[in-house]
């Protein structure tokens, strides 16, 4: 008996898609490969990944060279492949401004995993390293429980609010 393969397109949003939104979509192309297609973008992009993060994938040894940062408008249109999961890792503060959400093909699964942004940190590069390490322990956490749902819990009534409390137990950078 053969079953259809599914693959599963997920794109994860930040505000500036240097950090969060980067680190999820490495994380999520790495431990979901085959099954799920990741891509990150920005609400307000900045014009380079932080090295922090960079940093970071090199030590999980992960080919950054395929990773960019790219504004939200860069991934909709004809570059939507048809979402099945939008991830809002920072709140989409042009929504308040626009009175609507973007609008994406078909009907993605919007979910929010509105985690702290490492950038935001200052004080010493330790301090900022430890800030963006914690940030990567808890993505990796949560998109390795994601990436191994079954299909059949993927595609159920309550993916969203499943995936909305999954790892949620808050996370809070060290001063």
């Amino acid at each position: 008996m053969t079953t259809a393969f599914r693959i599963y397109n997920v794109l994860f949003l930040g505000v500036h898609n240097t950090a969060r939104s980067i680190l999820a979509e490495a994380l999520l192309n790495r431990l979901g490969a085959g099954r799920f297609e990741a891509r990150s973008a920005g609400f307000d992009p900045s014009p380079v990944i932080s090295p922090y993060a960079l940093a970071l994938l090199e030590k999980i040894n992960y080919k950054a060279d395929r990773l960019a940062t790219k504004s939200m408008m860069a991934v909709m249109g004809a570059n939507d492949p048809g979402y099945d999961f939008i991830i809002r890792l920072s709140p989409d503060r042009r929504a308040n401004t626009l009175g609507r959400a973007p609008q994406f093909f078909g009907k993605p699964v919007f979910v929010d995993w509105h985690l702290p942004d490492p950038c935001d940190v200052m004080g010493s590069s330790g301090a900022i390293a430890a800030a963006y390490s914690d940030l990567f322990n808890h993505l990796a956490a949560r998109v390795d429980a994601f990436a191994n749902l079954p299909a059949s819990v993927l595609e159920g009534c309550d993916i969203q609010a499943r995936l909305e409390h999954m790892g949620g137990e808050s996370l809070r950078f060290a001063a």
